[in-house]
């Protein structure tokens, strides 16, 4: 007997051998020793400088064992990697955590296959040097695509990573390559997926409609559609649609159910007569206490956040803490407020017959309150605050006054409550500041401002574009340099870095004395009652400059951080200001919403209106607070930008489907982001340059043309065009001595039908757009 027979004897190879209770023992002893484990490394490299031959079978003997094992693993994890049914839904695609995942599979799932994989991809150095980086994305990406590769139903992680990609605008091209690697499905899954997606969102979005507190708001879409190859049929053209967004409130959002009627019947009491105009003067008297707190801290702010005193030792004495807030929104994860987009729609919103489209048919179908019965639901019990800009809510406004007699709650668009965004009122603050400073280049107006800051396209305002975003950075930086300049003239100081070294009070000693001798409106008055031997043209109008720019920081922080308070004591100043400077359509927004607030709205109402409908927080951070028509703004950009194709498939029904998932691929991309440090690190938004160049320059300007120090009997050099208006005082006189107030009134005083007859198509649909009777 030689070696190999009685190995394959001892070894199961013979059925005595097997059944003998002596060679089993042994056999089982030898099994669990150390011993075969040292026998088999010698096999696998012997001691020895000869070769004995069997080296090629033991290579492969071990290959097919490794392969029989690995591959068991890869089967077991296979139905792990399959997606649950609704994978294409926001919770479904947002829940995988990529470490959760690897995590598994290296210590329950495939451990060996990690194992393997593992030291394949990382070197015993690597190991040893690398405290930070590890394959450990490298090795759960090669699993995935190894079991994709062996079934296409197990694509768990390949779904993922195709809509991230897809919502970052990897091209078809690429998808198809990728899809060739086993990376991602293949570009024709993922446009269906997009379809699902927009499908599974907007039966989201009806129920939530059903079961929670929501408002919308909706505006213009400009797309212009380009083609590679003009024909009759395939030309360059352009498109104006409209997008609109539900807006889900918190839980605690709520309206009693009699809310409709209450409405109506106090609707039905205001219009008879206005509210007191006497009683916008006395509140911004009441609020000037306020005002005047948040305008001294904003001074005093731009004094502590300067460069100077970066590292002063008094910034938490309590004598420069802010003011108390006037009524702070709450903020945290359970006030967050959650967008859903509707389809894009080829409606043009700007005339009558398109906002009667949009409001009374496309958008309420796609809310799930589109058949009839719905919409007496709706007229009879309903209220729907709706947002826009100006032109968005006059448009609503104009058809209900055109309808104002029809049969039912619902003709008459009683179940609408329209409400103008604060952003496009912020704009038009920010403009109206334009036009009132601008001046020419000899003056000391905005117009040399931007000159001196080299800052373009700022001369002419605009409505669209990045007109306003430059403007009102520019406005920020003026605003620096013109009170850090205060700070230092009125401190009798060379540089404000002097004051560094300053002990708190007296830091607020002088901010009373800047704040009362060359800010508020009673220093001005007092200005405007000099001889004019004494009088200082350039002193006051830097002193009105100063009041009117810390009214519209004051706007800005407000709605940043979400303090309505601020913002609705800042009315009488906007409504004043937006008069004299003959912004009619703003100053009637402004009224319209004082009306509102004062005598057509219940409590409950008002409260609703004021804590949900004015700002929204998606973040719940304290700082994450912006206007509802912002919100809008960034939406449309999305459509327009963001997440439309290019080229000639990009056509307007695309653009249509993808709108409703928009907020899906947001999540998915930020859930990526936040696994992802290499991702998460590129950020979401564009860094902003350092602006001490710009303040410094402007700081010089100011020196140059001594704007900060007295001089008596001193002129404001140029044109009339430098001598800035004072937009404020003169629209509290022209209020009241121009008969705007009354015009306005008379235009929106009417009386509403108060029938309620359904049933009949005439009921419905028995006035067109414009007013006009329609054709029976």
């Amino acid at each position: 007997m030689n070696l190999e027979v009685f190995l394959g004897a001892l070894f199961w190879g013979d059925a005595g051998c097997t059944a003998n209770p002596i060679i089993t023992h042994e056999r089982s002893v030898f099994m669990r020793s150390d011993t075969l484990i040292e026998v088999l490394e010698r096999w696998w490299h012997p001691p020895t400088s000869k070769q004995s031959g069997g080296r090629k079978p033991m290579e492969d003997f071990v290959l097919s064992c490794a392969g029989d094992l690995l591959e068991r693993e890869v089967d077991s994890v296979a139905a792990w990697f399959r997606p649950p049914d609704d994978m294409l839904s926001k919770e479904k695609l947002t829940s995988v955590n990529f470490r959760a995942v690897g995590t598994e599979l290296q210590t329950t799932r495939a451990p060996r296959l990690w194992s393997v994989i593992q030291r394949l991809a990382w070197t015993r150095r690597q190991q040893k040097e690398n405290t930070v980086k590890n394959p450990f994305h490298v090795i759960l990406t090669v699993i995935s695509m190894l079991s994709y590769s062996r079934s296409h139903h197990s694509c768990l992680l390949t779904i993922v990573w195709s809509i991230y990609l897809k919502a970052c605008g990897l091209s078809a091209r690429s998808f198809d390559a990728l899809h060739a690697l086993g990376f991602t499905m293949s570009h024709k899954w993922a446009t269906k997926a997009y379809t699902i997606i927009s499908q599974t969102e907007q039966a989201t979005t009806q129920k939530l409609i059903r079961d929670r507190s929501h408002f919308g708001s909706h505006d213009n879409v400009n797309i212009p559609m380009r083609v590679f190859s003009q024909q009759v049929h395939n030309m360059n053209h352009f498109i104006s649609a409209s997008a609109a967004t539900i807006y889900i409130l918190p839980k605690a959002a709520f309206l009693p159910p009699d809310i409709s009627h209450r409405v109506k019947e106090q609707r039905r009491r205001a219009s008879t007569s206005p509210f007191s105009l006497e009683s916008v003067y006395m509140d911004e008297t009441d609020a000037a206490g306020r005002i005047r707190a948040q305008a001294r801290y904003r001074i005093l702010r731009f004094l502590l956040d300067s460069p100077a005193f970066r590292s002063y030792k008094h910034h938490d004495d309590p004598l420069l803490a802010a003011p108390p807030p006037t009524d702070l929104l709450p903020c945290g994860p359970e006030h967050v407020t959650e967008q859903r987009i509707l389809e894009t729609v080829e409606v043009d919103e700007s005339s009558y017959d398109g906002t009667d489209e949009l409001c009374n048919k496309v958008w309420l179908r796609q809310m799930g309150l589109g058949d009839e019965s719905m919409k007496k639901k709706l007229g009879d019990e309903g209220l729907l605050v709706w947002v826009g800009d100006q032109l968005t809510v006059d448009r609503i406004r104009g058809l209900a006054r055109f309808r104002h007699d029809n049969p039912n709650s619902f003709t008459r668009m009683e179940w609408l409550e329209p409400v103008f965004g604060w952003f496009h009122a912020l704009m038009a603050f920010a403009n109206s500041l334009h036009a009132q400073y601008l001046g020419t280049s000899v003056g000391i107006g905005l117009r040399r401002a931007f000159e001196t800051l080299a800052r373009k396209g700022l001369l002419k305002t605009e409505t669209k574009g990045v007109f306003w975003h430059h403007l009102n950075e520019a406005l920020w930086h003026v605003g620096e340099a013109n009170f850090l300049g205060m700070w230092a003239s009125v401190g009798g100081v060379q540089d404000v870095s002097e004051l560094a070294s300053w002990s708190p009070r007296q830091l607020v000693a002088l901010l009373d004395e800047i704040y009362e001798t060359r800010v508020e409106r009673a220093a001005q008055e007092e200005m405007d009652g000099l001889p004019a031997e004494r009088k200082d043209g350039v002193e006051r109008q830097m002193a009105m400059l100063s009041a009117d720019l810390l009214a519209y920081f004051d706007l800005c922080e407000a709605m940043r951080i979400g303090d309505i308070g601020r913002m609705e004591d800042l009315l009488p100043t906007m409504l004043f200001r937006f008069v004299g400077g003959g912004n009619h359509k703003y100053a009637v927004e402004i009224l319209e919403l004082l009306q509102k607030l004062r005598m057509e709205w219940p409590a409950e109402l008002r409260t609703y209106i004021r804590q949900y409908c004015w700002l929204v927080n998606f973040s719940g951070k304290r700082d994450g607070f912006l206007a509802v028509d912002m919100a809008q703004e960034h939406n449309i950009k999305d459509i327009k930008v963001t997440w439309r194709s290019f080229g000639p498939g990009a056509t307007f029904p695309y653009i249509q489907k993808v709108s409703p998932a928009i907020p899906v691929l947001r999540a998915v991309k930020a859930n990526i982001a936040s696994q992802f440090s290499s991702v998460k690190g590129r950020g979401t938004h564009h860094g902003t340059p350092a602006k001490d160049e710009d303040v410094d320059r402007m700081i010089a300007m100011f020196r140059a043309f001594h704007a900060h120090s007295v001089e008596e009997g001193r002129e404001i050099k140029g044109t009339e065009a430098d001598h800035a208006p004072d937009y404020v005082s003169l629209g509290a006189i022209k209020l009241q001595s121009d008969g705007i107030f009354t015009r306005w009134w008379n235009d929106r005083s009417f009386k509403r039908a108060t029938t309620e007859i359904y049933g009949t198509a005439s009921s419905t649909n028995t006035h067109t757009a414009n007013g006009t009777p329609a054709a029976s």
